[in-house]
């Protein structure tokens, strides 16, 4: 039996190869379709507390894209906080009372301000369940057995295990959508084993391999890697960085970055948005109160102001960057100063605490991947051509597909659960 021939038979069996990232602006998820293809989705994570049935207005909003209309009931019988949780998730959950999302705290004696941990946090793990379902839904099943591929900060990793890692998603999950495309379906998801990897430990798969048709095929960027290399993985939360030797991952000089990742910068841009002149003056005449937000959370910042500037710059549609809000959704104001800013001192911290710790291991080349690739992106890309003009090669090594980025980790976790539950179960024996 070749690969994609295990691949269908699985999926026939309702069991789904794939790879989560939990996210602290959103989380990501990866899994391969009957034919053996990779689909990737996101969810913002963002959580609120619902009703126990839907209210009367929101099938009006329905969307036909099943993860922006998240009204669950999930029940575990292994999550003892999840007995019976009814919970609005990720695009649904932005403008509702109780929202939460991922929150920092500063460190004492440190500057730095650090996300919550993933490791049995309720906001992630309602989000990654959520996703798995909806997981379920894009590929028709109610029940789906899922081999689980994830991981955690190297910080986290080292502190806690693999092993106590997985435990927190470990079960038997059942979630019911109470409104939007699924509305009424019941889906059960089934995790009775996998593996967690530290962040970043596994990303160098996605980038030099992909999975098509159920083949494993090379990616461009094998050939042009050194064997020996440092991995920067730049996230919403934390950002980690990888020191891959002829011998492996060195996990000593492997750390977490003790370096903000996206969500502070995000907020301050945001909060500036708010108190624009044009803003409070469009408040003042049709009579909103002066605790009303331009956006209701980071990721439709993301992805209507900040994503849309970036993707057209490395497009070539723009010679800079520029970044525009639509203050309720009528006035066009140029917010490019607002969120460059930003841009610059996310990018300036980072291209310093990564080249250090490159520069410290030994190692030949540094590769930039994750959702803070593209969030730095202009800055980055800017120090790529004044390093290259004045040493004749480049800084860092840029991922070809850099548009997908954020997907880089939950695809990296996929291709570990592709080799570990397809490949090194069909090899013919010596």
């Amino acid at each position: 039996m070749d690969n994609l021939e295990k691949v269908k038979e699985l999926y026939e069996q309702d069991t789904l190869i794939a790879g989560v990232d939990q996210g602290n602006k959103s989380a990501k998820f990866s899994y391969l379709d009957e034919h053996g293809n990779i689909k990737s989705f996101a969810i913002p994570t963002v959580v609120a507390p619902a009703n126990n049935k839907k209210s009367s207005l929101e099938g009006a909003t329905n969307s036909s894209i099943l993860e922006n209309h998240l009204h669950l009931k999930i029940s575990s019988d292994s999550i003892a906080a999840l007995e019976e949780r009814y919970v609005y998730v990720g695009h649904f959950a932005r403008n509702k009372e109780g929202k939460e999302e991922p929150s920092y705290h500063v460190e004492v004696g440190k500057e730095r301000s650090t996300a919550k941990t993933k490791f049995s946090n309720e906001l992630h793990i309602i989000t990654t369940l959520a996703g798995l379902a909806v997981m379920a839904g894009k590929t028709n099943k109610t029940t789906v057995r899922i081999p689980y591929a994830g991981g955690l900060p190297v910080s986290e990793m080292k502190e806690l295990g693999p092993e106590k890692a997985l435990e927190s998603v470990k079960g038997t999950h059942v979630v019911k959508f109470i409104d939007g495309p699924m509305e009424g379906t019941e889906v059960t998801v089934i995790i009775e084993k996998g593996k967690m990897y530290g962040e970043g430990a596994i990303t160098d798969l996605s980038l030099n391999f992909d999975i098509q048709n159920g083949v494993l095929t090379e990616t461009s960027l094998e050939e042009r890697l050194d064997d020996t290399y440092a991995l920067g993985d730049l996230g919403a939360g934390t950002s980690d960085i990888i020191i891959f030797t002829e011998d492996g991952i060195d996990g000593t000089l492997s750390q977490s970055l003790n370096i903000e990742g996206t969500n502070p910068y995000i907020d301050r841009m945001i909060e500036a948005v708010n108190k624009l002149p044009e803003y409070e003056k469009l408040k003042r005449l049709i009579g909103l109160g002066e605790e009303e937000k331009a956006y209701q959370s980071r990721e439709d910042f993301m992805n209507e102001v900040v994503e849309p500037g970036i993707l057209a710059f490395i497009n070539g549609n723009e010679e800079r960057p520029l970044f525009e809000v639509r203050l309720m959704k009528k006035k066009k104001v140029d917010v490019t100063d607002i969120v460059m800013s930003e841009l610059r001192l996310y990018a300036d911290e980072h291209k310093a605490a990564l080249s250090k710790a490159w520069n410290n291991s030994g190692v030949k080349d540094l590769v930039l991947v994750g959702g803070g690739v593209l969030f730095g992106y202009p800055v980055f890309k800017d120090v790529q051509q004044q390093f290259r003009e004045a040493y004749g090669e480049d800084w860092v090594v840029f991922p070809d597909n850099i548009e997908d980025a954020p997907f880089f980790t939950s695809r990296g976790y996929l291709i570990a659960n592709f080799m570990n539950t397809i490949i090194n179960q069909t090899q013919p024996s010596a």
